[in-house]
This record gives structure tokens, sequence and C-alpha cells, in this order.
């Protein structure tokens, strides 16, 4: 038989491959990844550091990714806080950094500074505060970093990035959440709350799981922007609580019905197996007294 020829793809065709590959990289395995696709796209042109960077700038702000400023604080690579493709907001102080995607390190903080509305900052400042005891008392301590944006017109976006990567012992995982609302006028809002895990487990196997719950609840803004803040971050606990329950559920009954669904009812020989050890006995006696008379 003749050998199968294949059209080669092109180079778009590659860089699209690329992307994909890319944009799906486990939690803190992106470089690994980066170093297999480069071997299987087999083309510097296509896959130049150009191109890995903006690339790798959608995957950085997907992945909330975090970064350490030179005073040593955690912040994180968003959308909520671009300025510009390589520049970036720290809610907390203000400030605008720049942030090298391929390196993934903040290189310089710029002259640039976000002043909020006062009543805006307010607020924002009480749900930063309420979040940080939220995550203090409910995720393992230096596995999270997180960041609570405001704008003028009252939007106030929360982002929870949690990672936590153990390469040597073949797993890794990360949980993401976004929250956002408006508190620009008092009564009741809709929070809008986004919850993304990722998790691979890859010794003598490769196991992924890839999951997200989209959910909107009511939240009750008042004049008091720390009960505001406390209201918020009761919030987002039951939703993150609700979610890993179902995840755990789902874990438990996995056996009656994921498991069962692969196994087959029968044996190959289509009859059930005799659990009575007893014939199982006397089937093995009567097999090494054939045996005997053989010899």
């Amino acid at each position: 038989m003749a050998e199968e020829e294949y059209e080669q793809a092109t180079p778009e065709q590659k860089r699209n491959i690329a992307t994909y590959f890319l944009m799906s990289s486990p939690t803190g395995e992106v470089e690994d990844v980066i170093t297999d696709v480069k071997k299987l796209v087999n083309d510097p042109v296509v896959l130049n550091e150009d191109a890995l960077v903006k690339i790798l700038a959608n995957y950085n702000t997907e992945q909330l990714t975090s970064a350490t400023d030179p005073d040593g604080n955690s912040v994180l690579i968003t959308t909520y806080g671009q300025v510009a493709p390589d520049l970036f907001l720290d809610p907390n102080t203000g400030r605008v950094f720049r942030f090298d995607h391929r390196k993934r390190k903040i290189t310089e903080v710029t002259e640039q500074k976000q002043v909020l509305k006062e009543d805006i900052a307010k607020y924002r400042s009480a749900i930063a505060t309420s979040l940080g005891s939220y995550v203090e008392a409910n995720y393992k301590e230096g596995k999270c970093v997180t960041a609570v944006y405001g704008a003028d017109n009252g939007t106030v976006t929360v982002c929870i990035s949690g990672k936590n990567v153990h390469l040597g012992n073949f797993w890794t995982g990360g949980w993401r959440g976004v929250f956002s609302l408006n508190v620009g006028k008092t009564g009741s809002t809709e929070m809008k709350a986004n919850v993304k895990i990722n998790v691979h487990y890859f010794e003598d196997g490769n196991v992924q799981l890839n999951t997200h719950v989209d959910k909107t609840v009511n939240i009750t803004v008042t004049s008091d922007e720390e009960a505001t803040g406390k209201n918020i971050a009761v919030a987002i606990a039951q939703i993150e609580s609700e979610f890993q329950s179902q995840l755990e559920e789902m874990y438990v009954n996995m056996h009656r019905t994921t498991f069962k669904a692969m196994r087959r009812p029968l044996p190959v020989n289509r009859t059930l197996m005799i659990w009575n050890l007893a014939a199982h006995s006397i089937a093995t006696e009567a097999n090494e007294k054939d045996d005997k008379a053989k010899k």
C-alpha cells in the first residue's frame, strides 16, 4: 500500500496549533509546554519570540498569573487591571508596573497612578479587607493571591488566584475566581461569579480536570462599606464552598456511575463469575488428580 501523503500545515495553522497547546497549559507547566510545542511546530519563524510573547500575554491574564513587586508584595496580572499590553495596575497602591510576559516578572514601576473616586475607593478597600480575612482562613498560606479592582462608574471586580504546584510529585492545581458587581448606589445588586479549576495528575498516566461554574447572586449594598464588604465575602465563601462540595460529591459517586459504565456487565465468555469458593476448590482438586494420572 502506498504511503499516505499529508498536506503540509500552513504557517497560520502551525501558529494556531501552538496557541491552542500553550493556552491549554496546566498550572505551572507552561515552560515545559513551550519546549514541547517548539519541537512540534519545528519552525522558528512561525513561533518566534514576538509570537510567543503575544500568546503568553493572553495566557498570563487568563490564568490570573501572580508576580512579586519590588516591595515584595504579590500582585495579579489580569485584564481588569490592564492599562496597556505590558502595563498593569496594583489596586492596593494605585501604582502601575511593567510586566515581562515572557519571563513573568515585573521589570519597572512607572510613574502612572490610579486615583479612584473617594466613595468607590472606600468600598474597594473594605471589600479587599474582608476578602483578605476570608482567604487567610480558607486558603493555604502563600498559595493564593487576590486583587480587588475599582472603577469610577462603581464597578468592583474581585479576583482570587490560588495555585499549588508540585511537579516533583507529578501534580499541579489552580483555582481562579472572578466576582463582579456595582457598588455605585445602595440597595440590591447582582454579583456575577465565575470560578475555574484546573488540576493535572501525571504519575503513571495523564489526567486533567478542567471545570468551571457561573453563578449570579444578589448582594445588598449599604452605606456602611465594612458591612457591604463582609456581605460580599460571605457570598463568595458560599459560592466557592458549594462548588467544592459538588466536586467532592461527584468523586464520591463516580464509582457508581462513570466507572460502572466502563465495566463489562459480563466477561468475554458471557457467563457470570461463580463466586462459590467450594466450587473452585473442587475444580482445582480435579485438575491436580488429572495431572497426577497423566504422570
